[in-house]
């Protein structure tokens, strides 16, 4: 059975930390974005250290077409081993063109913040924000405690730097390869023309020996 949003918000504040009863959104409660983010570099090797940004209130992190971004929550979510959670993006943010992959429940016993993985569909790069509303997450009450199939994992406290390796080496998104696809093209074009440049010389080389020959030939000194 799922929780209604009156139980949310009288007993919201035993399982979500910070809690603010006015974030409850109909039966769900509206998650914030953490002070943590990582986005896949187009090109570039994903598991080299220091890609893990740290955000302040309001700092912008870009996310371009076709990369993958790892996202923390501000909240801490602590749930009894009787309760289930059920976690997904808000509808601003996946018209936008993201998209969770990394699956959309909390396990009975959960203790940390919530970690999404997020893969940008979309044309264009979509900006989101530290603190900015982004995730919704929903309660339903289980008929016993599943204390023995608990997560026995300790949660997410920041972004694990191992889930870099999760990716792969170098990401390349439509983007990147119309970038690479461009470059080539200058290149080839700038060969081209000197090839073409190298040409005219070689006929007008060409041209002038055989000019000089005739010129011999005809008796010219």
């Amino acid at each position: 059975m799922f929780l209604s949003g009156d139980l949310l918000a009288a007993q919201g504040g035993d399982w979500i930390t910070p809690f603010d009863p006015a974030r409850v959104d109909g039966a769900a409660y509206t998650l914030r974005i953490g002070d943590e983010a990582f986005v896949s570099p187009e090109g570039r090797d994903t598991r080299k250290p220091g890609l893990v940004q740290r955000l302040e209130h309001k700092a912008a992190v870009l996310i371009p077409p076709g990369q993958f971004a790892y996202l923390t929550t501000r909240e801490f979510v602590t749930l009894p081993h009787n309760l289930l959670g059920f976690i997904n993006m808000k509808s601003t943010l996946k018209n936008s063109g993201l998209v969770n992959v990394s699956g959309f429940h909390v396990d009975p016993g959960y203790k940390g913040k919530l970690l999404f993985a997020i893969f940008n569909a979309g044309p264009q790069t979509v900006t989101v924000r530290c603190d900015q509303d982004a995730f919704l997450i929903w309660f339903a009450r289980l008929d016993g405690a599943t204390e023995k199939y608990a997560r026995k994992k300790p949660g997410f406290r920041e972004i694990d730097t191992t889930l870099m390796g999760l990716l792969p080496t170098e990401t390349a998104s439509l983007n990147s390869i119309n970038k690479r696809m461009d470059q080539i093209e200058r290149r080839i074009s700038y060969a081209v023309g000197i090839l073409s440049l190298a040409g005219a010389f070689a006929v007008a080389a060409v041209s002038g020996l055989v000019a000089s020959l005739a010129f011999k030939a005809l008796g010219g000194s």
